[in-house]
């Protein structure tokens, strides 16, 4: 299941909860239902996959820095290296 598309927002709902999910609707966790049914998506499926690649974010960003500094350094053999390790945690993102 792919997850939800983006652009994503966050918005501020009752009592200070924080809603993730497209930045298109107004109230992405009440209207996440009909946004994923107008879609053919199923619900639980695509906020799995949002979960997955929302826990997966701080890896990611660690693995896009390291790519940046070796792109700043001019070192492509740490850039193949660094490129690799970005490329399993988005295998690992896609999992089932």
């Amino acid at each position: 299941m792919m997850h939800t598309p983006g652009p994503w927002a966050i918005t501020k709902g009752a009592y200070g909860a924080l809603h993730v999910g497209p930045a298109t609707l107004a109230h992405p966790g009440k209207e996440a239902t009909q946004y994923a049914l107008e879609r053919g998506r199923d619900l639980l499926a695509q906020r799995a996959a949002d979960a997955a690649l929302i826990a997966a974010a701080p890896d990611l960003l660690d693995a896009l820095e390291n790519i940046i500094l070796c792109c700043d350094a001019n070192d492509s053999a740490s850039l193949a290296n660094a490129l690799a390790d970005a490329l399993i945690i988005v295998a690992k993102i896609k999992e089932p």
